[in-house]
């Protein structure tokens, strides 16, 4: 899609939900990205049971994209055409970024999928058992079953953080001294 500079007001207003200007001025990977990050920034208290905790993070991804759009949209013409259409995480990282292939899109979106249906799975079984299950029985059960999806959700968020720092130092371990410099220490 062609980006192009907007009608302001029009610009204004779809810049009061996130990604909805960055996608009316034609950045589509843009704009799509940062309405998935407010709306998960919604769904992960959620999911995790910890809404006071992550609350500010609604906010801080509110704040970026409406000042986000409000900057590219008050660009000057010559730097607005230099703007390429990034997915969010790419303005920060650079060339460095996370590289998505159509696979690796795929991956992700199957396993996001999988937890949702887990997740909705999960609850429709816990909203049929309460029916079976005395209500004395189940004042001391549901602590537990309501506490699975923020438990699971915590274990694999540990997961990838481990991943994360293996493959880090996986990176670092595989790059070599550039020739020339040699340990003082081993003097």
């Amino acid at each position: 899609m062609l980006q192009k500079k907007k009608n302001k007001t029009l610009t204004f207003i779809c810049s009061l939900l996130p990604g909805a200007a960055e996608m009316y001025m034609g950045f589509m990977k843009n704009g799509l990205t940062l309405m998935l990050l407010f709306f998960a920034s919604f769904m992960l208290p959620t999911v995790i049971g910890a809404g006071d905790i992550f609350i500010a993070l609604v906010f801080v991804v509110w704040f970026f994209s409406f000042f986000h759009a409000r900057n590219i949209a008050n660009s000057e013409d010559d730097e607005f055409m230099q703007i390429k259409d990034r997915y969010i995480w790419e303005e920060f990282m650079g060339k460095t970024g996370i590289k998505l292939d159509s696979n690796k899109v795929n991956k992700w979106i199957a396993a996001i999928l999988i937890i949702i249906g887990v997740s909705a799975l999960w609850n429709n079984i816990s909203d049929i058992a309460v029916r079976y299950i005395p209500e004395s029985a189940w004042n001391e059960i549901y602590p537990v079953v309501s506490a699975v999806p923020g438990l699971v959700f915590a274990i694999l968020v540990i997961i990838a953080g481990i991943m994360l720092i293996r493959g880090k130092k996986e990176s670092l371990s595989d790059t070599e001294m550039p020739t020339g410099i040699e340990d003082k220490g081993a003097n």
